[in-house]
């Protein structure tokens, strides 16, 4: 062996080392989600098809239903504002963890494909035997999903509110690689939940709107299965355009309001007009000086917006 190969071998070994060393280092997921642990997290838990849903319901049955679905990575402590204006005004609020997120159950062998929080949001519903149609408020990924919900179950839905909804995925090169096997995973744990956890500056357009951003977020990245929930749904969302949801959405003709904040990051402000040509009938509302959270930052101006459209 030849003295440059030697040190060729060495250097690639020494680099495989410090990549698995930076692994270890990044990896919070050192606990499992089962049965004594939710107990001792608290909180009320479903057993559906697919797995154990972390939900909340709050409010007589006999109000008008208002069911929250957040986005990619955040769980349902993104609606804290939300919550609190609605059950303000007397509602019935449903917030819940999508799989993957939150204190909701990892699934190992999911694709985590839209489909798939679709039939978790139809199954919690029937679970939870809620019988009159609701009104659906998602957010970011959570309004592809609900309206690709309301297109397919339209007798469930009286109404639809639409926070920066996903139409379409941005093109990202770190999506390029998140896509390729091993590769994706690694990253997922050492790039993707690390810029996640310390995401506020890129989500919101006053960090001082979110300032226990960090605290919020890194309780579920501790258990097993959330870095790949994020990669499988970001390899799953890769290319994908859910324009014939929306166009679905429109062509039923429901009340639909859209609201996004002016500085989104996230998914771009103008991505609107997308939105709009493809549910011409909804009603707009541009947020100055917000980000991508737009009812959280300034709740002051978002909650009665969503509370007057509820409310027709």
């Amino acid at each position: 062996m030849t003295n440059f190969v030697r040190k060729t071998l060495l250097f690639v070994l020494a680099m495989v080392c410090v990549a698995v060393a930076w692994y270890v280092v990044k990896n919070n997921e050192s606990k499992i989600l089962d049965t004594e642990v939710r107990q001792a997290l608290g909180g009320h838990y479903v057993q559906l098809a697919n797995g154990v849903v972390h939900y909340e319901l709050l409010g007589d049955a006999d109000q008008p239903l208002v069911v929250l679905v957040h986005g990619f990575s955040s769980p349902m402590y993104v609606f804290d504002p939300t919550v609190a204006a609605l059950r303000e005004k007397g509602f019935r609020v449903l917030r819940f963890d999508l799989f993957g997120r939150g204190f909701s159950d990892r699934i190992p062998e999911s694709d985590y494909s839209l489909g798939v929080y679709v039939e978790q949001l139809h199954d919690l519903l029937n679970a939870l035997q809620i019988n009159q149609p609701v009104s659906l408020l998602g957010l970011s990924m959570g309004g592809a999903i609900v309206t690709k919900f309301t297109a397919s179950y339209p007798e469930m839905v009286d109404r639809v509110s639409l926070v920066a909804p996903l139409f379409e995925t941005p093109e990202r090169p770190e999506v390029a690689l998140v896509k390729t096997p091993w590769l994706g995973e690694y990253l997922g744990t050492v790039v993707l939940v690390p810029r996640f956890i310390n995401g506020a500056a890129e989500t919101v357009f006053d960090v001082n709107s979110f300032p226990d951003w960090n605290e919020k977020f890194l309780p579920q990245t501790e258990y097993k299965g959330f870095s790949q929930a994020l990669v499988q749904t970001a390899r799953f969302l890769s290319g994908k355009s859910f324009q014939a949801d929306y166009q679905a959405l429109g062509a039923l003709h429901k009340p639909v309001l859209l609201i996004w904040g002016k500085e989104d990051k996230i998914i771009g402000f103008s991505e609107h007009e997308k939105v709009q040509k493809a549910v011409p009938h909804l009603n707009f509302f541009a947020i100055e000086k917000a980000g991508h959270l737009p009812h959280y930052e300034k709740a002051d101006i978002v909650n009665p917006i969503i509370l007057n459209f509820i409310s027709q």
